[in-house]
């Protein structure tokens, strides 16, 4: 049995990529961010409205160090959207000690060697 979930809606600065409403990624890892995001935020481990805090920090700090600057294309625009996002899920893990640094850290090093291959 198949349910559909509600993805809670960002809007101005904050809204993701849609096209016809659905969310659009432009490489792989943007879909796996946008989707841990929203299962961690199913799961009860935040409100949205936790989440958008550290995105709307994380977008202006990313829109201050580029001095303003706008993407060249929406693949660059896309890109830098979900480096925020990804950034905020971070922030927003560290601020509610979903895990420690460590575990983090151990958890990349699996990413990068190879052995850890869970994709969601």
């Amino acid at each position: 049995m198949s349910v559909a979930v509600a993805i809670p809606d960002l809007e101005g600065d904050l809204a993701y990529p849609r096209c016809n409403g659905e969310p659009v990624f432009e490489a792989p890892w943007q879909s796996r961010a946008f989707g841990m995001v929203v299962s961690m935020h199913k799961a009860g481990l935040f409100e949205w409205d936790e989440f958008k805090v550290h995105l709307i920090r994380r977008i202006e700090l990313r829109t201050q160090a580029d001095g303003g600057v706008a993407p060249r294309s929406d693949a660059e625009e896309a890109s830098r959207y979900y480096e925020s996002w990804t950034e905020a899920m971070y922030d927003l893990i560290q601020a509610k000690d979903m895990l420690s640094d460590e575990d983090i850290t151990t958890r990349q090093q699996e990413f990068l060697s190879g052995d850890r291959q869970d994709v969601y």
